[in-house]
């Protein structure tokens, strides 16, 4: 009896098990697929709410509209990085954090530069001057606790220097001034004249300010009214004294008319 000779395998067969299991990846694919797209069309891909916090100058707007987003749009696009590369034109803004909690709310903590003065435009208009000089309106009901900036030209270009020397000196110092006026000189082209509700008078320069700080600070707190001078140099002159000097030269004189008559 003749041997059965065994069918040969082919080639490019491929077992079944193998087939089912790319056939059940393919499978799982597109079930992923289908998820995603069914999720990114979904509300809960979409910002359902954006809060603004920290801000006294920005309205809601102004924020938002510089982010370029809005109630509706993706919550994953674009990247918190780019929403703050986007804040870059704010000028106001010193600092900002982006949070994105899930689902939907959109957080934007906003960080204000200070407002350290106020300026008055010739038709009496009041507006803020904030620690890196730009100037914008005064919000409505925001107190005039801060100095007035007198005689300033918005190009000079030691506005922005003085705004950056506020900014470092006591909240207490800060609401004692009242006026600053440039007074340059010579010798000192950003010497200025200071003001104080306290009735005191300070000449100094805007260089010499951030030094001269805890010497005006212990004047001011512990001495009577009087002229103040931060240079160099310091000295400090109650105007009781200056009275009675004034009232001795005018003693003076009279004796003086009164020997050559």
């Amino acid at each position: 009896m003749a041997d059965r000779i065994p069918a040969l395998k082919r080639d490019g067969a491929i077992p079944r098990t193998r087939r089912n299991k790319r056939l059940l990846t393919i499978l799982v694919a597109l079930v992923a697929i289908v998820l995603v797209a069914l999720f990114f069309r979904s509300p809960l891909s979409k910002i359902s709410e954006i809060q603004v916090t920290g801000t006294t100058f920005l309205t809601h707007e102004e924020v938002t509209g510089e982010l370029g987003v809005a109630v509706g749009d993706s919550f994953f696009f674009p990247s918190i990085g780019k929403l703050k590369a986007r804040m870059a034109g704010l000028k106001p803004v010193q600092s900002l954090t982006i949070i994105k909690n899930f689902p939907g709310v959109l957080r934007v903590e906003v960080k204000e530069y200070p407002q350290v003065a106020i300026q008055l435009a010739p038709d009496g208009k009041v507006s803020a001057v904030l620690a890196n000089g730009v100037v914008l309106p005064l919000p409505e009901g925001k107190m005039l606790d801060k100095p007035i900036l007198s005689d300033w030209k918005s190009d000079d270009p030691n506005l922005a220097a003085l705004c950056t020397a506020l900014s470092g000196l006591p909240s207490y110092l800060l609401a004692d001034l009242s006026e600053i006026h440039p007074d340059p000189s010579t010798a000192y082209p950003n010497r200025i004249k200071l003001f104080t509700r306290s009735r005191f008078e300070v000449v100094t320069t805007i260089d010499f300010l951030p030094d001269k700080i805890s010497y005006l600070s212990d004047i001011v707190q512990n001495r009577e009214p009087g002229k103040i001078i931060m240079l160099e140099a310091d000295s400090y002159l109650p105007y009781s004294a200056e009275n009675v000097t004034d009232g001795a030269q005018a003693a003076d004189k009279v004796k003086e008319k009164d020997s050559t008559q």
